[in-house]
């Protein structure tokens, strides 16, 4: 069954596609028989096929042109809109991600330094760290987030940037009056409060052989999983408690959280109970899944 080639008709680059379809985890969905049902099924589906070369050709001809939506509605004539989308939602939501156990991914989750670069790397990030939550002007901080990006100096040269951000109870607490969305960090305190070093991203970056730029999406989960150990061991010193009076937890990520954010977050910062139900549904899950 190639999953890559139904992805390629809903407009995916077949590079892309064929390396999301060979990751360990889509190998391990892929063998699940309610799945590969779920795709067969909507694999010889004709309205559906229908419908997504319709798709397909509307992104090959790079936009939709004015007889393009009576198209793709001529491709549902005579089918169920509720067994179209059925067919649909059985393929895409059947793919593990809404249904997973956090508890059980969090146990299973065990990142680690595998070598000495990383060693050294996860060193350097515990050390800034600890500096900088000594920099933080404000003493009610509730929340800190460590995020990583590729950017772009005024050469249009790639450089990593790595950056820590703070949220204070006072800030969180006008967000809530607001009914502005808490844990977007955008709305926090301040959202970009330090960067690291750039000769320690590019130091560790060398030592792994990573080009910041070619291997953006690979390096950056590698990142963020050693900053999952920087701040485990930022907790066994206590050095919040030692900074803010009691224990303050850390995010780690970008700019949209995912369920990944919520398992890096428990296993960094120790348990759920220092995040709350609207954490855990910015992240994707639903009550049950959070309990």
């Amino acid at each position: 069954m190639d999953l890559s080639k139904l992805m390629g008709m809903f407009g995916m680059d077949a590079e892309d596609a064929q390396k999301l379809t060979g990751d360990p985890q889509i190998q391990d969905m892929m063998q699940n028989p309610d799945m590969q049902n779920a795709v067969e099924q909507a694999m010889q589906n004709p309205a559906v096929m229908d419908m997504m070369q319709k798709f397909d050709g509307m992104f090959a001809q790079g936009g939709v042109m004015p007889d393009d939506v009576d198209s793709i509605m001529d491709s549902v004539k005579g089918m169920e809109m509720g067994e179209m989308f059925s067919q649909l939602g059985d393929l895409f939501g059947g793919m593990g991600f809404d249904e997973i156990d956090l508890d059980e991914e969090v146990g299973a989750y065990e990142p680690e330094a595998v070598d000495a670069g990383d060693r050294a790397f996860v060193t350097e990030l515990k050390a800034w760290l600890k500096d900088v939550l000594t920099d933080i002007p404000e003493t009610d901080v509730c929340m800190l987030e460590i995020g990583y990006h590729l950017g772009y100096d005024e050469d249009q040269m790639p450089h990593g940037e790595l950056w820590l951000s703070y949220n204070t109870a006072q800030t969180d607490a006008g967000n809530r009056a607001n009914g502005a969305e808490r844990w977007n960090f955008t709305n926090w305190t301040d959202n970009a409060f330090r960067s690291i070093d750039e000769d320690v991203l590019t130091e560790w970056f060398e030592s792994q052989g990573y080009d910041p730029e070619e291997d953006d999406e690979d390096l950056t989960e590698r990142i963020y999983d050693l900053a999952v150990l920087a701040v485990t061991a930022l907790h066994q010193e206590k050095s919040t408690e030692q900074r803010f009076g009691h224990k303050v937890p850390f995010i780690i990520e970008d700019f949209e959280y995912n369920q990944k954010t919520a398992i890096r977050a428990v296993k960094a910062n120790g348990g759920k109970e220092l995040f709350d139900s609207e954490f855990y549904a910015a992240c994707g899950f639903e009550d049950d899944d959070e309990e």
